[in-house]
């Protein structure tokens, strides 16, 4: 039984804190903006066939509403202002309201680039005009993974990038693209450690990303899987002259890398970079998809829809299982 002091102690916490808890779950918090983009058509049609189909869902993914897909390439500019799809995030699956809203975008539905960086970046406009400032970046595509180990249709996730400026690397006419002060060195994403901690440890999502992956036609890897670190960097090569070895830019890349201190390289290609340095300022992420070794593109990968649809595939179901957390340790 409480006496009176007890009381009216209670009832003056209830009176002066009742109001304010009620404001607090009047008052919903904002809806976060994530972009997705992905670089080339047939990397994001591999996601959207993950993202949209019925069978393996994530049950923190609304439906994708809004959808505009399949797109053509080159790209119908009439559409050009739009993403492929909007998805609501939720961080539990029976929460009411969304956390976050996922735009799926690609480069090569905004303009045709040719691989030109600044092209790129410039088409990229269409999306930061397209809403607020993001709260959060995911560059998507495909990439080669250094080492004789096949890791060819597992994907990738890590937040540290290393752009390379290859002008130098080889002979013939190149780019002239940069992110002032973040060439050819490490640049930290402001992702959360927790989000990469928190996916590590939840083996149920891990084993079932990889149920839901399919295996490509070329030297598969042992065990398809979600490859995520803290400390994983994704390399990215700009300005790559013409007619340039790929082989030859990369391997360069990948030890340029190292002695600036990279251990963990999962990813090596030309864009996830270029994203990065548009959106400086939001926690960024590279979800990558891997259909090659490195310097195997010609003999694994390179115009086989076998190898590459797989890859992106499984790039996109590990991207859908993992966005809860994402959001979750991004929003303030």
């Amino acid at each position: 039984m409480l006496n009176r002091r007890t009381f009216l102690a209670t009832a003056g916490a209830t009176l002066i804190t009742g109001p304010m808890a009620s404001r607090a779950q009047t008052n919903p918090s904002k809806t976060l903006r994530i972009v997705v983009v992905a670089n080339r058509y047939h990397e994001a049609d591999g996601l959207m066939a993950a993202v949209c189909n019925q069978m393996a869902r994530s049950l923190n993914l609304s439906l994708p509403y809004n959808v505009v897909w399949p797109r053509p390439f080159p790209p119908d500019l009439s559409v050009s202002q739009k993403p492929r799809c909007l998805i609501d995030i939720r961080k539990k699956p029976l929460d009411t309201d969304p956390s976050a809203r996922m735009e799926i975008w690609c480069i090569d539905d905004l303009a045709e680039t040719k691989g030109d960086s600044s092209a790129k970046e410039s088409a990229m406009d269409k999306i930061a005009n397209y809403g607020s400032a993001p709260d959060g970046v995911v560059a998507f595509g495909t990439a080669g993974y250094p080492g004789l180990p096949s890791n060819d249709g597992c994907a990738t996730i890590g937040g540290t990038i290393f752009i390379h400026d290859a002008s130098n690397d080889a002979s013939g006419p190149h780019g002239n693209w940069s992110w002032a002060g973040q060439m050819d060195t490490l640049v930290p994403s402001k992702t959360p450690a927790s989000f990469f901690s928190s996916v590590a440890a939840d083996q149920k999502m891990l084993n079932t990303i990889s149920l839901e992956m399919i295996a490509p036609q070329n030297h598969a890897a042992s065990v398809l899987q979600l490859i995520i670190a803290s400390d994983a960097v994704g390399i990215s090569s700009v300005n790559i002259p013409d007619k340039a070895p790929y082989c030859d830019i990369d391997t360069n890349a990948i030890v340029l890398a190292q002695q600036k201190g990279a251990k963990n390289i999962t990813s090596v290609e030309t864009t996830h970079g270029v994203i990065r340095a548009k959106w400086p300022d939001a926690p960024f992420i590279y979800v990558t998809a891997i259909p090659n070794r490195v310097c195997h593109f010609p003999d694994e990968a390179q115009n086989n829809y076998a190898q590459e649809f797989p890859s992106s595939h499984n790039a996109g179901v590990a991207l859908k299982h993992v966005m809860a957390y994402f959001v979750s340790a991004i929003a303030p």
